[in-house]
């Protein structure tokens, strides 16, 4: 394997983590069935838990960034951060992060809380559901200002630039069908 150093390797994590919140997350699971409105483009068609897993999915990304992860019981698990390195560099980017993440999994949390009202996600992105179409709208455009940010935490670790996973979804709509 070929050492990369200390910068290489947080802009390896950064990278991994923008991919997830940009191409993945925002694209191919959520933009995808939003372009489409078909709610076989859900993440858990057969379980209808898919605000679940997006919501799970932010808080993963955020617990990666702030280097903490909460037990079933309570207890945290934590040690460095991305944030700490971060904040380090540059205060005001790391504030900026967290609050992309903040934003991010409260949209997401606006999807779980719709979902218990019987709009789940499969009804959220249905054709002519404008309030529930602007909700996924949301997450998917927090996501993208969180990856945005990522892009700036890579440069101010040093080590250059990023490649972020894209998404027709997200990179070339026209294409999808």
């Amino acid at each position: 394997m070929l050492d990369k150093g200390e910068a290489g390797g947080l802009a390896t994590m950064l990278t991994g983590m923008g991919s997830l919140s940009y191409g993945e997350l925002a694209g191919e699971r959520t933009r995808l069935g939003l372009l489409l409105h078909d709610p076989e483009e859900e993440h858990d068609c057969f379980s209808d838990n898919t605000h679940w897993s997006h919501y799970y999915n932010a808080k993963g990304i955020q617990n990666v960034y702030r280097g903490e992860y909460s037990r079933i019981d309570g207890s945290k698990v934590n040690g460095t951060s991305l944030s700490e390195l971060i904040r380090a560099a540059n205060p005001i980017l790391d504030q900026d992060i967290l609050a992309t993440l903040h934003a991010s999994l409260q949209a997401a949390q606006a999807m779980v809380d719709a979902a218990g009202t019987g709009q789940t996600f499969d009804v959220l992105i249905a054709k002519g559901n404008d309030s529930g179409n602007r909700l996924v709208q949301a997450f998917i455009d927090r996501l993208i200002a969180q990856t945005r940010s990522r892009e700036k935490a890579v440069n101010t670790v040093g080590s250059g630039s990023m490649s972020i996973q894209g998404s027709d979804s997200l990179d070339n709509p026209s294409a999808i069908q």
